[in-house]
C-alpha cells in the first residue's frame, strides 16, 4: 500500500476525527458536570458492569493509583457503588447506581446527538460502511497488543 498525502491519510483522518469528537463531547458534557475521565470511565462501567478498579483503570489509560479519585468522585456523586470482589477480597467490583445509569443513558444520547451532526452529509449506508469498516480496522489492530475488553 503505498502511503495517501496527508490530508486523506487514514490515520491522520481517524485521529482528526478523535480528537474533535473528545472535544465536542468534552464541551458538551461539561452541562451535566462530567469531565471527560468520569464520562469515560461511567460509560464503561455501562458495559461492564462489576468491573475492577483495574478494569476501569486500564479503560481509562491511567494507572490504577489514579483511578481511585475517578472513583471517589463518581461515588460521592451517587453515580456507582463499589462492592467487595466475591472471589477476592482484597479488590473491589464498580457499578452503577440508577442515578449512574441515567447519567450513561444521557452520555450515548450526547454522542449520538454529535455523531447525528457530524455525518448529516452522509447517507444511511455510508454510516453503515464506515462503522463496519471501523469495526474492521479495530479488529486488524488487536494484534498489536490492545484489547477492546480493557479499552471499552
Amino acid at each position: 500500500m503505498t502511503s495517501a498525502p496527508p490530508d486523506e491519510h487514514l490515520a491522520l483522518l481517524i485521529h482528526l476525527a478523535a480528537k474533535r469528537l473528545r472535544l465536542e463531547f468534552a464541551r458538551r458534557s461539561a452541562d451535566f458536570n462530567l469531565t471527560p475521565s468520569t464520562a469515560r470511565g461511567l460509560a464503561f462501567l455501562g458495559r461492564r458492569p462489576g468491573a475492577s478498579l483495574t478494569a476501569l483503570a486500564e479503560a481509562l489509560e491511567v494507572q490504577p493509583m489514579s483511578v481511585v479519585r475517578v472513583v471517589d468522585e463518581l461515588e460521592a456523586r451517587g453515580l456507582l457503588r463499589r462492592e467487595p470482589d466475591p472471589r477476592d477480597r482484597r479488590a473491589l467490583c464498580l457499578f452503577l447506581t440508577p442515578e449512574g445509569g441515567s447519567v450513561v443513558a444521557r452520555i450515548w444520547e450526547t454522542l449520538d446527538a454529535i455523531m447525528a451532526e457530524a455525518c448529516v452529509a452522509m447517507t444511511a449506508q455510508e454510516r453503515t460502511v464506515l462503522v463496519r469498516g471501523l469495526q474492521s480496522l479495530t479488529a486488524g489492530m488487536e494484534r498489536f497488543g490492545a484489547t477492546e475488553a480493557a479499552h471499552g
